[in-house]
């Protein structure tokens, strides 16, 4: 092929892509002429208030082009919200959200802030802060975790009232009303009506229980499932298996155990009986207290009757995270399963409540929270403290109890929110939130609060 032929035919492939290009260009130029002549028909319709034909009006806009586009579909929800059609402007709205893709002048931030102020008036507040939390998750902007953070703590209250009331273990809390024990659900919801004369906490399934004077085992759906040969008056702290037991009201406690279908109870008889916790159980003997290692490790921990005092959480336990609290010189220290040393002296001390968690400890009337590492993490300050997990922890100011937010906050949030009151000093008394479910007191006795977000 000679070199003009070739000269030629590429002058030819150029006009051909040139003349592409060009019927191109006037087909986007035709398409976003007739756009811009259908909406300015639209925009006239919302000039005199006729909504119901401009939204149509700009749906056959957008039609023209096959694909969304977030600037219309941003308009469109505005004469949704213009002609008070606020299910199809929230729909809308939520359609930008779902693709991404916020309209010029926006960032999607923004488009979820719009939302949430569209939702905080007309939808429950759990949807509420489960946008503002997908808000926050998918966009990381400060203003919708602020948001977030303003609504994540409101809660609803159970209704049911009782004398007593303990935190939710093993998904089931004990109750009592008047003489009687029963169960409520990791909701607060009565599951077991009080029908007992006696009860301990649900553990790995199953509770003890005395019922019309028979020392019983059940289930969660109160059947029984073991039953003793003999009465007791009192019993406390099951771990499953064993369980204090005060044969009669004048004797000390004795270790119950379950073997099949039936219960036994030893000989030893104490003040009190803990049950085994990371291999440590505690107990108490006219006064003093010894420490029993049931794991058969090397330690420095006495076996003796020396203590003072140790500090047992209300299930019993008073190893925890690793860590007890003994009393030696009317003082409490923080020591190891090894007996070493950890932290103190305090003039008082909770033991943890759970691994991560902090214990709560006292010095000179001023409470605050202390790690197991030994570090105090909420300085003495307060008139009253609970061990808590690693998100809430109950605390008194002015003789009532709210809480403060222990979450592990990201930097630089962390120092913004962490240990910042986020429900009010309102009750008598508190316990340790468990999967958003409190037991508190109030002026009429003990019910249940769960955060809205976990309900």
């Amino acid at each position: 092929m000679s070199k003009s032929i070739k000269a030629l035919t590429a002058i030819i492939s150029f006009m051909i892509i040139g003349a592409a290009w060009g019927l191109l260009l006037t087909a986007e130029a035709r398409l976003q002429s007739e756009q811009d002549a259908i909406m300015a028909v639209a925009r006239n319709f919302i000039n005199y208030g006729i909504y119901d034909r401009a939204a149509f009006t700009i749906n056959q806009a957008m039609a023209l082009e096959g694909e969304l586009n977030p600037n219309l579909m941003y308009e469109l929800a505005q004469v949704h919200r213009s002609a008070r059609s606020f299910n199809q402007y929230r729909n809308t709205l939520q359609i930008l959200l779902d693709a991404a893709s916020p309209p010029q002048g926006m960032s999607l931030a923004d488009l979820y802030i719009e939302l949430y102020e569209h939702d905080i008036t007309t939808r429950n507040i759990g949807d509420v802060i489960t946008l503002l939390r997908q808000g926050w998750e998918t966009t990381n902007d400060i203003r919708l975790f602020e948001l977030y953070e303003e609504h994540r703590y409101a809660f609803i209250i159970r209704r049911s009232l009782f004398d007593e009331a303990s935190f939710i273990w093993d998904n089931a809390g004990l109750v009592r009303q008047g003489e009687r024990w029963g169960f409520v659900n990791s909701r607060g919801n009565i599951v077991i009506l009080p029908q007992f004369d006696n009860a301990t906490n649900f553990m790995g399934g199953n509770a003890v229980v005395i019922r019309n004077e028979q020392l019983e085992i059940i289930n969660r759906l109160g059947m029984r499932q073991a039953v003793a040969g003999f009465s007791a008056e009192s019993i406390a702290n099951f771990d499953g298996s064993n369980f204090a037991a005060q044969l009669h009201e004048d004797y000390g406690y004795m270790m119950a155990a379950r073997r099949g279908l039936e219960i036994i109870v030893g000989d030893d008889e104490f003040d009190f009986m803990g049950i085994p916790s990371q291999h440590i159980q505690v107990a108490q003997r006219d006064g003093l207290w010894a420490i029993r290692d049931r794991g058969n490790r090397e330690t420095d921990i006495s076996s003796d009757f020396t203590y003072e005092s140790i500090a047992v959480d209300s299930l019993g336990r008073a190893a925890v995270n690793y860590r007890l609290f003994v009393k030696e010189n009317y003082q409490y220290y923080m020591i190891d399963l090894a007996g070493n040393q950890i932290a103190g002296p305090f003039d008082e001390a909770q033991p943890f409540f759970e691994a991560g968690g902090l214990a709560a400890v006292a010095i000179g009337g001023k409470w605050g929270l202390i790690s197991a590492s030994g570090n105090m993490i909420i300085d003495f300050i307060y008139e009253g403290a609970r061990s808590s997990g690693f998100s809430f922890a109950a605390v008194k100011v002015d003789g009532l109890w709210g809480y403060i937010t222990l979450e592990n906050y990201p930097e630089p949030l962390r120092e913004q929110f962490f240990g910042r009151m986020v429900i009010e000093p309102q009750f008598l008394d508190a316990k340790p939130f468990v999967n958003g479910c409190a037991p508190v007191l109030g002026h009429s006795g003990w019910f249940y609060i769960v955060l809205v977000e976990h309900n």
